[in-house]
């Protein structure tokens, strides 16, 4: 008997439209042998199934719906909402009260991953390497120029600048506060933009998949550098062996202290040899144009038969 799938994307960020992106592509590649998936999209007032029509709306008190006079439950929720509700944690209850297992870390992991600050703050003691930042505050004498603005909890560098010097300062934190109430300065780190996706589909073993360097057009990852086509992703990244196994064990490490669960993308600057942790991404786009799919193909893998995997692996939990 089939295994019934939701596919939850949407949300209430300006993220909204990616995330839908990366439910499709999560859907195209699901065994239709296996599984009978839906892709659900949750908007603030209503959700519904959007890749059968008519539409039909989902009964959030126990998220199900019917067709052909049938009650139609889940056996799995896979949460591919960037931002709030998804990657804040909001919806973790909600799928625990109702049993019904789920793709994503659970609410406390979520909450901390999703504020940068307070997940900087925490890295930093746990004796992880991150760069020096500040918050709702313009002066600060351990902030030099050029340095970087960003939201506090906004994704897909919306809001993100890198400014070279003051008088662009004010400007900057604007643009932030256009994503988010608070804003971050964080200290820039000159070198080599690294990404490793970690994930425990295997068992219980937390995997690291190939890195990804990412060469922007533009002086920082922005937007248009992650989805018009300004960079260009190096998967697996051509950097040397100890560089790279220190960056999968800092990776898996982080994992473990974080206490994330799923796939979970870290970003890390490489200065020197040191890697500086930047960004914890617990929902990753999975979007064609995304990075994890990338890693995913370059480790031997193909997408259909790692979310295979991936789904077995949360069902049984």
């Amino acid at each position: 008997m089939k295994k019934n799938i939701a596919i939850l994307v949407g949300g209430n960020s300006v993220e909204k439209n990616i995330s839908v992106k990366s439910g499709e592509n999560f859907y195209r590649n699901l065994s239709t042998q296996k599984y009978s998936s839906y892709l659900i999209l949750a908007q603030e007032n209503e959700w519904c199934i959007i890749n059968k029509k008519p539409y039909k709306k989902i009964d959030k008190k126990d998220f199900s719906f019917f067709e052909n006079e049938k009650k139609i439950t889940f056996d799995t929720v896979i949460i591919l909402i960037h931002g709030s509700p998804g990657e804040t944690g909001e919806l973790c209850s909600y799928f625990e009260s109702l049993k019904i297992p789920y793709s994503s870390s659970n609410e406390k992991a979520s909450q901390l991953t999703f504020n940068k600050k307070k997940c900087n703050d925490f890295l930093r003691t746990k004796s992880y390497t991150v760069p020096y930042s500040i918050i709702n505050k313009k002066n600060d004498p351990n902030i030099k120029y050029p340095c970087i603005v960003k939201p506090i909890n906004s994704g897909s560098s919306f809001g993100v600048s890198k400014i070279n010097s003051k008088h662009k300062l004010n400007e900057a934190i604007e643009l932030a506060k256009k994503y988010s109430e608070d804003f971050m300065i964080e200290e820039f780190i000159q070198g080599r933009e690294i990404t490793c996706a970690v994930h425990n589909f295997l068992n219980d073993k937390i995997t690291a998949l190939p890195l990804t360097e990412i060469i922007s057009k533009n002086e920082i990852f922005d937007y248009k550098a992650k989805y018009l086509g300004q960079s260009k992703e190096i998967t697996p990244a051509q950097i040397e062996r100890k560089i790279e196994e220190k960056i999968k064990k800092i990776s898996k490490k982080a994992y473990k202290t974080l206490n994330l669960n799923g796939i979970v993308r870290f970003d890390f600057i490489v200065k020197k040899n040191t890697p500086y942790i930047i960004e914890v991404n617990t929902i990753p786009g999975f979007s064609k144009e995304s990075i994890v799919p990338q890693m995913i193909e370059a480790d031997g893998e193909s997408i259909k038969k790692f979310i295979s995997k991936a789904i077995e692996k949360i069902i049984s939990n």
